[in-house]
């Protein structure tokens, strides 16, 4: 098993950290890369059961909100691709930084297929959040 933890101090509010990493549609710019919600959610679009698809075409993978509190916390999975990733999961957690800032506190727990890819694919990982947070702000 392979963890991540981020921890990041944000200089956007509460309510505009959460809705720049829970709206699926938006994380592309975030990221980098590719990413668009597939499927909507049982009550709201971004929510609980929404799958976004991040990365191109048939190498992208797909993730699957599991559970969501609006500017509290985001959980979800990935429930396609990934390879050699195997049992990823993800929780987001979200609370008031100093100031008029927030933070967030990223935890990634996997597994990996291959031995030494694991500790590989966790460092790129966590550079592309840890990338992606700043361009946030």
């Amino acid at each position: 098993m392979h963890r991540i933890d981020i921890t990041y101090d944000s200089r956007l509010s509460l309510s505009d950290l959460f809705a720049a990493l829970a709206d699926h549609n938006r994380l592309g710019t975030v990221f980098g890369v590719p990413v668009r919600r597939i499927r909507d959610g049982q009550t709201e679009p971004n929510g609980v059961g929404s799958v976004r698809k991040i990365g191109p075409g048939p190498l992208g993978i797909e993730e699957t909100v599991t559970a969501l509190a609006p500017n509290e916390s985001i959980d979800y999975r990935i429930t396609r691709g990934g390879f050699p990733i195997k049992n990823h999961r993800g929780h987001i957690e979200f609370s008031a930084g100093a100031g008029s800032g927030s933070r967030v506190e990223w935890t990634i727990e996997f597994d990996s297929a291959l031995p030494l890819a694991g500790s590989v694919l966790g460092f790129v990982l966590k550079q592309a959040i840890n990338t992606g947070l700043k361009r946030l702000g």
